[in-house]
């Protein structure tokens, strides 16, 4: 046991995993696919995540670019061949989220509306110098109004997408919650809290993206009536510390989880935490920066990973 606790903590530690692929149904029905794209090749983090909807219409969950890779999710967006985006949800105003946001507009690429959530002012001076950056996130939604791409803050459990499949299985992404970093079950919050926590179903198959969810709010959501269930988790806050506790992983129950993060990030001690629990609780992970571009592909009984490397 101890040889085989061993083993597991070294292929998660490099992003790989004990199950490489989960099955699925053998491509039955209509799919929706899910790609995490990799867009953190060196130390830097950033989020991006192009989700293909049966429908065909195509959703961008963040934008972001940090550091070294200022131009790797435009790049990897267009390498998906990619001309137009019915969707964007931006999941909070950190630019490793959002600040490829401006390349795709000038890239012209067509983006049809934008989901947002702009932290209050006490929440983004508490990051000044560092962090969030409300004149740049007025620049953005003022670029957002010169190119007319409508914007919009959503609602706690509001549904902002729904299609229905030919074999007449509901796919949709909801709200589960958003705060503003103030009006907030804690109080006042970091930028991190005010991400916008949204699920993906594809009937019963369920998929949770969490932005940078942290600990107070983990913590809280932890032990809510909120239905966090997923068969799949986008790991928060790049799998490092700092991010929801594990109560929280306790609560969403995946099964597979995806982590956008740099190799150095993800083998550091920074992510000991998180990394050990997926380990102990035998769930395949996939790091971006090991296995590239990872999709997670949903369908109306199940689901399979697929990875580049």
């Amino acid at each position: 046991m101890l040889f085989y606790r061993f083993i597991l903590s070294l292929l998660v530690a490099v992003g790989l995993s004990a199950c490489a692929i989960v099955p699925g149904d053998g491509g039955q029905g209509e799919t929706t696919r899910w790609t995490m794209l990799m867009v953190s090749p060196k130390d830097d983090v950033a989020d991006c995540h192009l989700i293909r909807l049966p429908d065909g219409r195509k959703v961008l969950i963040d934008a972001g670019k940090l550091g070294d890779s200022p131009g790797e999710a435009l790049a990897a967006v267009k390498a998906q061949n990619i001309t137009a985006l019915d969707l964007v949800i931006l999941s909070h105003f950190h630019i490793d989220h959002y600040g490829a946001l401006w390349d795709l507009i000038e890239a012209g690429i067509t983006i049809k509306r934008v989901a947002i959530n702009v932290p209050v002012q006490a929440a983004a001076d508490q990051e000044k110098g560092w962090g969030c950056n409300l004149d740049h996130v007025r620049a953005t939604l003022k670029k957002l109004d010169d190119h007319h791409i409508p914007y919009f803050t959503p609602k706690t459990g509001e549904r902002i997408l729904e299609t229905t499949t030919a074999q007449g299985t509901v796919v949709a992404l909801d709200v589960i919650c958003l705060y503003d970093g103030l009006n907030s079950p804690i109080g006042l919050t970091d930028v991190n809290e005010t991400s916008m926590i949204v699920r993906l179903s594809h009937g019963p198959t369920r998929a949770l993206f969490t932005g940078d969810l942290g600990g107070r709010l983990g913590a809280y959501l932890g032990t809510s009536n909120f239905d966090l269930k997923a068969d799949i988790l986008k790991v928060p806050h790049h799998g490092a510390e700092g991010c929801a506790p594990n109560e929280f992983f306790d609560r969403v129950g995946a099964k597979a989880v995806l982590v956008p993060a740099p190799k150095n990030l993800w083998a550091s001690a920074r992510s000991m935490r998180i990394r050990n629990y997926f380990i102990e609780h035998h769930i395949p992970t996939y790091v971006s920066a090991l296995r590239g571009n990872v999709t997670a592909v949903l369908t109306a009984t199940d689901f399979r990973i697929e990875s580049e490397r």
